[in-house]
């Protein structure tokens, strides 16, 4: 019974160090410090970064549902009609994958969006998770992953 317990734990060591590293991450690569002046155009309401950086005809969805890059600029934007002080406490990384992974190149965007309501001045904060991919210096696909109920609440409420 030992030796089939030192011999399942030794396989199984040999199985965790046998893992090939498929790629590096950075922090300060041109796609990271891009995905950042694009965050940065977002707290200020300014897309040409966003315009700059985006596929015409990417692959562009917010919670799984599929979106052009004119409705993602212009759902991102009209958070400014409802919302003031915007702000992104963010990190960003871009892991630049090797053959194993056809060397692709993706960046990933982890912030807390923080914001107050126009309508009751209330502040609220919610985890935001975005990967980005690149093909030739532009964003050909990208997810958000958010909890939108805030922002359909303040919606809802100026329809009224």
């Amino acid at each position: 019974m030992k030796n089939i317990l030192l011999l399942i734990i030794f396989l199984f060591s040999t199985y965790s160090f046998a893992q090939e590293i498929t790629g590096t991450t950075r922090t300060q690569d041109k796609y990271s410090k891009a995905i950042r002046e694009i965050n940065e155009g977002y707290l200020k309401n300014d897309f040409n970064a966003f315009d700059k950086y985006f596929a015409e005809n990417g692959n562009y969805t917010v919670n799984g549902k599929k979106f052009t890059k004119n409705e993602i600029r212009e759902g991102f934007s009209s958070d400014h009609i409802y919302f003031k002080n915007i702000k992104m406490p963010s990190f960003v990384e871009t892991t630049f994958y090797d053959e194993n992974f056809n060397n692709q190149v993706w960046s990933h965007h982890w912030g807390m969006a923080e914001s107050t309501s126009k309508r009751t001045n209330k502040n609220e904060a919610i985890p935001v998770n975005v990967s980005f991919k690149w093909v030739d210096g532009k964003i050909v696909s990208a997810s958000w992953v958010f909890d939108p109920s805030i922002k359909i609440q303040e919606i809802t409420a100026s329809q009224k």
